[in-house]
């Protein structure tokens, strides 16, 4: 029987058998008596032996009934008691003797130990022979093997014919819960319901359920949940068979989703590089993918010095797409992660009122310490239409290359910085070298000569309008020494950097400079 236990789960039996409750209803032990340890008489008897001899170590094994008339312990009736607690220890059913030709009667040490570890102490009337207890011992344990196999194999056929007709995950579920006459529950790795019989069953007022994993090729890939106290030998014979064929089940998921998967990376190969598909094209075949061609999609481009955790990524991608209710995808190339995230066009539904952006989202994986994401950045394109997926791709690298050069945030949005990509497209114009010489040449050759740092006080001190604790943060210093640096700066070039046009002026000039420093494909 499974059973639960304070500290898990716990496992009484390896093998079947019978419990001593059941056997003392055999004609043959109806004149037997419990003399004590009657908390262990649902104790499983698998095998019968007979003890002669006073050393019982080293040949004990758990569910043994043993017979004895204790003459080897006829002079020392007191190593009785011992006796029972090395039969305790190793799993023993119980002892049963018969006293009256050695022992006249049971020592009471004997008595207290039995009590105490609740292993049964049974009292065998002398006239009856051990043969006559043995078979008919042994061949109920052998009708219980039989019979549980035999229910193996029916359990086994069933749920294998619903595999091999490919009746669905669902229907092995319900077999599963009609088999047990309880709930059943299957859940992946990150706590979410795979299938649920019965389907809308509430498993957070389930408790305490019973729980086994479900594994594939060596790794834990669900768990399978049972809405009951205990199982019996023969219920656990089907969780056995249950979760051999739900692993079958999960397997052929796991490789539809694979095929799926690979399909859907050569689709959206093609929707990134030239030729292009034609808009009808894409509709369709997206469909058939299950890429929503009626959402509006957006590409995220997550980069760093080393390859992103891709299990990660894809558990913290699959948690949200279920909250959204959509169906996003993700690449992994080399040390980058492409994320393709759809929105429904329409946000009319009012469970999607307290659903952030997708730039939010990533920009909230990646500051969280717990996803070790620190070292990524991440560039978001635009919401297009599906055919149109190669402009936001596109347009999230070139987010990524313009915050890497201007140290911009962890996570930006190409609709923030499109201007200054725009910039960077025109800034080989020899008159934007010229502007920044005469603005700014002085500021950059004080840098140049003293290691300073005062171009990039100056651009921060721009991009956050002024503010001084911001540019303090920006760039890890305290408050008072941005102050000193725009003093120098006003100083060095005569500025007021308070007038709008300066301010203007000046700052494009630094996001020119920022944007042909290091200048390099992204």
């Amino acid at each position: 029987m499974i059973c639960k236990s304070g500290s898990g789960w716990s496992i009484g039996l390896k093998t079947t058998g019978i419990t001593l409750k059941e056997l003392l209803n055999i004609p043959i032990l109806s004149k037997a008596k419990v003399i004590s340890g009657h908390q262990g008489l649902d104790r499983v008897v698998r095998f019968v032996d007979i003890m002669e001899v006073p050393d019982l170590q080293g040949w004990l094994r758990e569910g043994m009934l043993m017979l004895t008339t204790a003459y080897s312990i006829r002079d020392n009736p007191g190593l009785l008691g011992e006796l029972i607690y090395t039969l305790n220890e190793a799993g023993a059913a119980a002892l049963a003797i018969k006293p009256a030709r050695f022992l006249k009667k049971i020592p009471m040490e004997a008595v207290a130990a039995s009590n105490d570890c609740g292993l049964p102490i049974i009292e065998i009337p002398p006239e009856i022979p051990y043969m006559d207890i043995t078979q008919p011992v042994m061949e109920l344990v052998l009708d219980r093997q039989a019979a549980l196999l035999r229910k193996s194999e029916e359990v086994y056929r069933t749920l294998m014919t619903m595999v091999l007709e490919n009746s669905g995950i669902q229907a092995v579920g319900d077999n599963v819960a009609e088999l047990l006459q309880a709930p059943v529950g299957v859940i992946d790795n990150v706590g979410q319901m795979i299938v649920s019989s019965p389907p809308d069953y509430d498993w957070k007022k389930a408790g305490d359920p019973l729980v086994w994993e479900i594994n594939l090729d060596r790794r834990k890939v669900a768990r399978l949940l049972v809405d009951k106290d205990s199982l019996d030998e023969m219920e656990q014979v089907g969780i056995e068979q249950a979760r051999l064929v739900l692993s079958l089940e999960l397997m052929r998921n796991k490789v539809a989703e694979d095929t799926e998967l690979r399909l859907r990376g050569n689709f959206i190969d093609e929707l990134l590089t030239p030729p292009l598909l034609l808009p009808h094209e894409a509709e369709s075949r997206g469909r058939k993918l299950g890429m929503n061609p009626e959402h509006l999609w957006e590409v995220a481009v997550m980069e760093g010095e080393t390859a992103p955790d891709e299990d990660l990524l894809s558990e913290l991608l699959a948690l949200e797409a279920r909250k959204r209710r959509v169906a996003p995808h993700i690449e992994f190339r080399t040390n980058r992660a492409v994320l393709f995230l759809p929105t429904p066009e329409s946000r009319d539904a009012a469970w999607m009122d307290d659903v952030p952006s997708w730039t939010d989202t990533i920009g909230l994986w990646l500051e969280d310490p717990a996803n070790k994401l620190g070292q990524f950045r991440a560039g978001v394109g635009t919401r297009v239409p599906l055919w149109n997926m190669h402009q936001s791709y596109g347009e999230a690298r070139n987010a990524l290359m313009v915050s890497s050069r201007l140290s911009g945030g962890r996570t930006t949005r190409f609709e923030d910085v499109e201007v200054y990509h725009l910039l960077s497209e025109t800034a080989n114009d020899p008159g934007f070298a010229a502007l920044f010489e005469r603005k700014l040449g002085k500021l950059r050759a004080y840098d140049d000569e003293h290691s300073g740092d005062l171009l990039r006080t100056f651009f921060y001190y721009l991009e956050s309008r002024g503010s001084l604790i911001e540019t303090a943060n920006r760039l890890y210093i305290h408050r008072n020494s941005v102050k000193y640096r725009l003093e120098r700066i006003r100083d060095i070039t005569g500025f007021d950097l308070n007038h709008p046009r300066e301010q203007f002026v000046c700052h494009l000039c630094l996001v020119y400079y920022y944007m042909k420093q290091d200048k390099q494909e992204v």
